[in-house]
């Protein structure tokens, strides 16, 4: 880690770098400066203050997010984004997980896990992906305290809450992550319990943000989360934004809120509330007798896709379709590629929307966990399909044979009653069948097109094309997709 492994030169630096998140342009050029001087990052980091820079050169809605940064957040989170993700997530941590994942044992730690520690919530929205969980039995503090510990000690200093509602337990979470001040968490939230006084508490931590679940405007959200529950939201957004604390929205986009979600005043209406980020979910048909006419249609899904991107291209914010930016971050993050799910009664599930587990917390170390067969049956199997394609990449509504193949062959337990229908019943596969065989039909086209192309994204960084399958067998070679008819090259995605 060079000069920052002394902690007068880091301290130097941190200080210096902690000026770029001042909200003026010249200062954030500065930060981008001196982390390409001094931080001999991991891709990622690499990638980010890549990206920073390019958008300050080019003049794009990029750098203006983190321009944002430095105006909306307390000192607090400026200074715990850079020390907590930045130095230990992105930095330490990154190094520490890149040498586990080379050990010869054939281990593997996943970036970050999203832990449910309870599957309470005092709200009943229609279509939870969650809801059929059992309610009872939760995380204790001194499991949860065990479970950040294992991961700060492999590497991993980012973690996601959700439930349920996580702020039903809001005193122990809040003791946690004082705790835990040296790693930053994303909470997935309705927002109705974020009071004042919580927010001057989370302001006073810095290493906590809140993502808001909407649906749209008030007639939408209040349809399915409850009648009052946009005013709730609004009043907690208003709560965070005094405070300076770091928050944005989560978007659930179904069959008949397309338009709604992506459209640009609604956009403007929480950019000017003061998000920094907003997040955009498929509704997935998972759980007992799921509610498929929910589902988009693929067409929706692919134009969903393109708005957001739209969207991305024109506002400060910062947005992301964790289905259509497959090929943004890389494919799917399930499995433990990128992040597994921690259930309140323990068990770890390869995503929170594939509620299939094999292992429990209170018997095993996350480390052996991570690497179980099952895990690995999943990894091993990616990138799903023959062309690579990552603008198809889910592994329960878009590759659907992986799910069910690796669930029956490690006969992977259900989570709830259920929870076994995605892959079991006959009227929900023909459905996932229908949809995935279209969503295919608009995209590979395409995308054999653009992985064709010498100027596409993978080709031209094939270093970190080679990082997504790191943990296959004979990864020290690009697979072989599609050859490019003019230079007789392997091509990667």
């Amino acid at each position: 880690m060079g000069k920052i492994d002394n902690p007068i030169m880091r301290k130097i630096l941190f200080n210096r770098m902690a000026k770029g998140f001042s909200g003026k342009r010249r200062d954030l050029e500065r930060l981008v400066e001196y982390a390409d001087k001094y931080l001999d990052a991991d891709d990622g980091l690499s990638y980010l203050m890549n990206s920073i820079g390019t958008s300050l050169k080019e003049n794009t809605t990029f750098h203006d997010i983190f321009l944002r940064v430095g105006k909306e957040l307390s000192r607090s989170y400026k200074k715990r984004i850079l020390n907590n993700l930045i130095f230990n997530h992105f930095y330490k941590g990154a190094a520490l997980r890149n040498r586990i994942r080379s050990n010869p044992q054939d281990t593997w730690m996943p970036n970050f896990v999203t832990i449910s520690p309870s599957m309470r919530c005092n709200l009943r929205c229609q279509g939870c992906y969650s809801g059929l969980y059992l309610k009872d039995g939760e995380l204790s503090e001194s499991e949860l305290d065990s479970i950040l510990t294992q991961l700060k000690e492999n590497g991993s200093y980012f973690v996601v809450i959700s439930g349920g509602e996580p702020w039903i337990l809001k005193d122990m979470l809040l003791r946690l992550f004082k705790k835990h001040n040296d790693m930053f968490f994303l909470t997935y939230t309705n927002g109705t319990l974020l009071d004042k006084g919580t927010c001057k508490k989370l302001a006073k931590l810095g290493n906590v943000a809140c993502a808001i679940s909407v649906e749209g405007w008030e007639a939408e959200t209040d349809a399915r989360r409850g009648c009052g529950v946009w005013e709730k939201i609004h009043t907690a957004m208003a709560n965070l934004r005094e405070e300076g604390v770091l928050f944005g929205i989560s978007v659930t986009v179904t069959r008949n809120n397309l338009d709604v979600v992506t459209d640009e005043k609604l956009m403007e209406h929480f950019l000017g509330l003061g998000a920094i980020f907003g997040w955009f979910f498929v509704f997935m048909p998972v759980g007992k007798d799921p509610l498929l006419e929910l589902v988009p249609t693929a067409e929706q899904r692919v134009m969903a896709g393109k708005r957001v991107k739209a969207l991305r291209a024109k506002y400060p914010l910062f947005l992301a379709d964790f289905w259509n930016d497959g090929e943004l971050v890389g494919g799917c993050l399930a499995g433990g590629r990128q992040y597994l799910h921690i259930l309140n009664s323990g068990n770890v599930e390869a995503c929170v929307f594939a509620h299939f587990g094999v292992d429990n917390i209170r018997d095993k170390p996350l480390i052996e966990i991570f690497n179980s067969p099952f895990f690995k049956e999943i990894r091993q199997s990616f990138p799903y399909n023959e062309n690579a394609n990552l603008r198809r990449p889910c592994m329960i509504i878009d590759n659907p044979q992986i799910l069910r193949n690796a669930v029956h062959k490690h006969v992977a337990k259900e989570a709830h009653q259920g929870s076994e229908d995605v892959i079991n019943d006959p009227k929900v596969m023909e459905f996932i069948d229908n949809y995935s065989e279209r969503v295919k039909e608009l995209t590979e086209e395409q995308w054999v097109k653009d992985i064709n192309t010498p100027d596409f994204r993978w080709n031209k960084d094939t270093a970190r094309f080679k990082k997504l399958y790191e943990f296959k067998e004979g990864a020290s070679e690009i697979p072989a997709t599609v050859k490019n008819d003019k230079t007789e090259e392997t091509v990667g995605v």
